[in-house]
């Protein structure tokens, strides 16, 4: 192990550095390689790491053919390691290591007679690592690893494979590390979708366009705001829509434990409550002071969801969380990984999904303060305004009579208000934490959603 791997010291002071490393604020106090698996072109390293808190965490290393030298090397960075990494999940193939085993697993997506291709790091990613194989496939290779199916991998195949929904990239196959009798994704291989921009990125673009020709217009008229952000207003229009036919799509099989749809009883709205409290109550620490909001205005907000179905849903779904093809005016939703830093557990969780419909507001939200010029608050605030009521219209059309979303308008509103103030509540901590400028953004929508709760 040691000709293969550098020294736990030098390891131990290389990982903390890294961008996927999980747990910046807290210090390695030990570090221990378990298993390496010999790949073409590097090794791949399972690494468990204990924190000064007592925490422990395991990590996938893969490390290129020279890393027991320094400088360390990443083996993602080189084309041979990747690509035996595909070989692998290409020919269903098992590459055995010192204590356990990396299996590839194909689906019938697969594409046949794949020639060699080349291969790109792909940028941006906080916690994983994407390598892109040409213009056809994209490799997410997972970091931190835990027991048990990846959401990315589970929901990615059951739409592939099940519900066959058109609107996320097909799953190839994926690679997991199996030990002892117990199993862990370690990479999903996904079609790579061309033709799109990132729908943040799209959109804060779009925006800014929008506002240009706002500086230009005469006084504030919701139908001229209308008019000069219908790119927009009809993009999040057909997101909805997209959002509502993902909901369906992961209802869809009743057959399936790990996917049938469950009534929500009350036990679940009396946690989901207290979820809710105990994240206002770390947004209210971060603040100084949140906006006053009962636990019974939450239970009460709640309750409209008991008998209604929860279901797998994204989980994490935001703008950036979109591929925009604008010839198409399609979305394609991606990253179904959920929040990387919940327990796997908690992110296979069945919750309602209109958890996924705020994620989409709030991030309608931040898109028009960050690229609001000072001068056109009222223009944004408009425009936010808009592009919430195109979104949710569009969604509820889509999932009109489903029994995963109350029926009533009052219900809705009052139970995705909850949703929305959770998800503010996150953000606030979030920003106080990494981007003390931005606090304003979630702590308006605190306000605002708090207001909406209170309505009679």
């Amino acid at each position: 192990m040691a000709s293969r791997t550098p020294p736990s010291d030098v390891l131990a002071a290389w990982l903390p550095r890294q961008r996927w490393f999980a747990a910046k604020t807290r210090r390695l106090t030990s570090l221990t390689v378990a298993d390496t698996i010999v790949l073409a072109g590097g090794v791949l390293a399972i690494v468990e790491v204990t924190l000064d808190d007592g925490t422990r965490d395991r990590y996938a290393v893969p490390l290129g053919g020279n890393s027991y030298a320094a400088p360390i090397a990443d083996a993602l960075d080189d084309t041979v390691f990747c690509r035996s990494l595909l070989d692998l999940v290409a020919r269903g193939d098992t590459v055995s290591g010192e204590h356990g085993e990396v299996r590839g697993v194909p689906t019938a997506a697969f594409p046949a007679g794949l020639p060699p291709l080349p291969t790109r790091r792909v940028g941006g990613e906080q916690s994983n690592t994407s390598v892109a194989f040409g213009d056809r496939l994209i490799m997410k290779h997972f970091r931190r690893l835990a027991d048990g199916p990846n959401p990315e991998e589970e929901m990615t195949r059951f739409l592939t494979e099940r519900a066959r929904f058109p609107h996320t990239p097909r799953l190839a196959g994926h690679l997991e590390y199996r030990r002892a009798g117990a199993r862990a994704t370690l990479a999903v291989v996904q079609e790579l979708v061309t033709g799109a921009r990132d729908g943040w990125e799209w959109m804060c673009a779009a925006l800014e366009a929008f506002y240009r020709e706002a500086r230009q217009a005469a006084a504030l008229d919701p139908a001229r705001v209308r008019a000069l952000a219908a790119p927009t207003l009809a993009a999040l229009e057909r997101l909805g829509t997209v959002t509502g036919a993902l909901h369906r799509a992961l209802a869809s099989d009743s057959t399936d434990p790990a996917f049938a749809p469950e009534p929500i009883t009350a036990a679940d709205v009396a946690a989901w409550t207290a979820d809710v409290a105990r994240q206002l109550t770390a947004a209210g620490a971060a603040l100084g002071s949140a906006p006053p909001v009962q636990e019974a205005d939450l239970e009460r907000g709640l309750q409209s969801l008991r008998g209604v179905d929860k279901i797998r849903h994204h989980g994490d779904l935001h703008l950036g969380q979109t591929l925009y093809r604008e010839a198409t005016g399609d979305f394609v939703i991606i990253d179904f990984e959920g929040e990387p830093l919940r327990a796997l557990a908690e992110r296979r969780r069945k919750h309602t999904p209109l958890r996924d419909v705020a994620g989409v507001l709030r991030s309608i939200d931040y898109a028009a303060v960050a690229t609001r010029p000072a001068e056109l608050e009222a223009w944004a605030e408009t425009w936010q305004g808009e592009g919430a009521r195109v979104f949710t219209t569009a969604y509820r059309h889509a999932v009109r009579g489903a029994r995963f979303v109350p029926g009533g308008d009052d219900d809705f509103t009052r139970a995705l208000a909850v949703l929305e103030l959770e998800k503010a509540a996150y953000e606030v901590v979030y920003e106080a934490n990494h981007r003390p400028a931005w606090v304003a953004i979630p702590r308006r929508g605190l306000i605002s959603a708090a207001a909406r709760l209170r309505r009679p």
